[in-house]
């Protein structure tokens, strides 16, 4: 979907129409959230279940057939009208199962835009978009997540975890047939017991500083973990997360270890995961650390 001429700058049309459509809520993210679970609990309500919670089966509850394809459709999915009238979400093949997943997921995330109709095919590329299509796709990926990890669900689960580590997030992983990174964005919006944080690490020096070999692209962090990590942070040298890049251990051990932060040092209980490799996107994160308060 693109900006059309006339289209107010800094938002994106559809999130001005979806917000138009529900005056009460001033908040696109909270509304994508509340929208998504009420698809949910109806399909819920008529039989889907999991985990692991089928897009497919998902999508058909609301008259919507996926296709897995081999021809280019201009990114990972798309959603479009057949001749027959019907939507039809295409996906690309020869792709992580757990990839499709989500992507079958994010295309049905754009039905929930009341302008929908108007703008199909839509696309998903999995690259970056630019603003303000950023913010849209970033509610799509929102809306997708909730489908993907239905909250009570979710919750109930790391409930029973007794101690946060990347062998409860694959277990988590495995359960809900989903990807490591999308597992931990899910865990990091719903965990609060604990401070912690995971901060994704690239190979690609761009116009970071340091020596590397490994950057952060970017962190995320649940409500209650305090600081920062910038894009372009460098982990100290003896990091587990080192040792996960050149080894190629899947899961290392978890250590104690300070990093520098702004210029001052912080401690954390650290441990590494290495991330699957993606041969059309190169940029993709190669290893993924977990921070955890040092005394935990």
């Amino acid at each position: 979907m693109s900006m059309l001429a006339g289209d107010p700058p800094g938002r994106h049309r559809s999130i001005l129409d979806l917000l138009n459509a529900y005056p009460g809520e001033k908040d696109a993210k909270t509304l994508i959230r509340r929208l998504a679970r009420e698809k949910i609990a109806y399909a819920k309500a008529n039989g889907w279940n999991g985990p692991a919670f089928c897009p497919k089966l998902f999508a058909g509850l609301f008259g919507i057939r996926c296709k897995e394809v081999n021809h280019d459709i201009g990114g990972e999915g798309r959603i479009l009208p057949y001749k027959d009238g019907k939507l039809w979400i295409e996906y690309r093949s020869q792709r992580l199962p757990e990839r499709q997943r989500f992507t079958m997921f994010h295309e049905f995330a754009h039905t929930l835009f009341p302008d929908f109709c108007k703008f199909v095919p839509h696309h998903y590329s999995g690259n970056k978009p630019r603003d303000p299509e950023k913010e849209f796709e970033n509610l799509c990926d929102i809306a997708a997540s909730e489908m993907l990890f239905p909250e009570e669900n979710f919750k109930e689960d790391i409930s029973k975890i007794t101690r946060i580590c990347f062998e409860e997030i694959h277990r988590l992983r495995e359960r809900y047939e989903a990807s490591i990174d999308a597992t931990i964005h899910r865990f990091a919006e719903l965990f609060t017991d604990v401070a912690c944080a995971a901060v994704f690490l690239t190979d690609q020096k761009g116009g970071h500083s340091g020596s590397g070999p490994l950057w952060s692209k970017y962190s995320l962090s649940n409500r209650v973990f305090n600081g920062y990590i910038a894009p372009g942070i460098v982990p100290p040298k003896d990091s587990v997360a080192f040792h996960c890049y050149k080894n190629g251990h899947s899961i290392t051990v978890q250590a104690k270890e300070t990093w520098w932060i702004n210029g001052r040092p912080r401690s954390w209980l650290v441990q590494a995961a290495k991330l699957p490799n993606v041969a059309d996107n190169p940029e993709y994160s190669k290893v993924v650390v977990l921070l955890l308060p040092s005394s935990y």
